[in-house]
Parts: structure tokens; C-alpha cells; sequence
């Protein structure tokens, strides 16, 4: 590869035009990846991290449950997970299509995705669920879920939730506590 001649390069950034230095590649001076600079992309780094942040709010905001890009995004995260873990893993996305509801099997609530605003919670966002976690993320050991129902039956077997369920409507019912569903 070349070295790049600093002298000529009097480029200046198309967003803060600022004057553009090529980072070279193992290097930490300049302010402009030298891929782009090639490219003729003509943004400092600061500009490029504004420009694909910008990109990724606008994107999470027009993903909607079960459409492509979402079930896309389910399975990158399952098949690095089963990676991670060392899991099965063989998953496409016409096997969660074929799955998918509008609404959480366990707590009837809509599927909402997290979207950051106030009126959408974590909770409501749909997950795939492994049904027997040591089976991996095959075709039927998955079910998509709220993300509350998944982090309530993460850790924990079918009994240990009854038991913690039957503790506290016991309690709830001795203190008078009231509280809604």
C-alpha cells in the first residue's frame, strides 16, 4: 500500500467541514477512516458516528413486529447466542414467520418493539424462547415470547415459578395488597 502524500489532500468533510486527515490503517492520527476517504466519503469519523446512529434510530423506528428485518434481527441473535453457547442452531426466517403472533402466548399483551419511547416497554418485545434450553434454537424448540415471560422463565423450571407465583398470591392476599394483571 502507498503512503498517502498529506500534502495534497486538502479535502474537508461534507457535513462539519472540517479538513479531512486519512487514518491510516494501525494508526491513531487523523479524523477520517482511510476506507472512506478512498471511497470518496468525504465524513470525519465524528460525522460518520452521527450519520449511522441517525441511520439506526431511523431504522428502529420503522421496524414493525414480524416483518423481515425484525425476524432477521431474531435470528442474528439466536445463531450468535447458539454460537456463544455452543448451541444447535437452524433457524430460518420463514420458520419464525410460520410462528410469529401478534400478541404474547402468556401474557395476551401486544408485541411492541423497544422502541425507546414512553409508551413502550422492554417487556412487550417479542424473543425467541428456547422450550428446552439444551436443545439449542432448532425448529420446534422455539416459541417467541415478551421479553417479561422470557426473563421470568430464564432460570427458573415450571414448578419454582408456581411455587414463587402461589408464594406471593398468598402474601398479596394475607397484607391485602391489590394488584393488577
Amino acid at each position: 500500500m502507498k503512503p498517502i502524500n498529506r500534502n495534497n489532500l486538502t479535502k474537508k468533510c461534507t457535513m462539519c467541514f472540517t479538513n479531512l486527515i486519512p487514518r491510516e490503517v494501525g494508526s491513531y492520527i487523523g479524523n477520517c477512516y482511510i476506507s472512506n476517504y478512498k471511497n470518496r466519503i468525504y465524513k470525519c469519523n465524528s460525522c460518520v458516528n452521527i450519520y449511522k446512529s441517525s441511520k439506526t434510530k431511523k431504522y428502529r423506528q420503522e421496524k414493525t413486529v414480524g416483518c423481515s428485518i425484525h425476524l432477521q434481527d431474531l435470528i442474528e441473535g439466536a445463531r450468535e447466542r447458539a454460537k456463544k453457547n455452543k448451541l444447535p442452531f437452524n433457524l430460518k426466517v420463514k420458520d419464525l414467520r410460520k410462528i410469529i403472533t401478534s400478541h404474547c402466548p402468556i401474557f395476551g399483551f401486544k408485541f411492541e418493539l423497544n422502541k425507546k419511547d414512553i409508551n413502550n416497554s422492554w417487556k412487550n418485545s417479542p424473543t425467541l424462547d428456547r422450550i428446552i434450553p439444551e436443545k439449542g434454537y432448532v425448529k420446534n424448540n422455539i416459541i417467541i415470547i415478551s421479553m417479561l415471560a422470557n426473563c421470568i422463565k430464564s432460570c427458573a423450571t415450571p414448578e419454582q415459578i408456581f411455587k414463587v407465583g402461589n408464594f406471593y398470591s398468598k402474601l398479596y392476599e394475607e397484607k391485602g395488597i391489590k394488584y393488577e394483571t
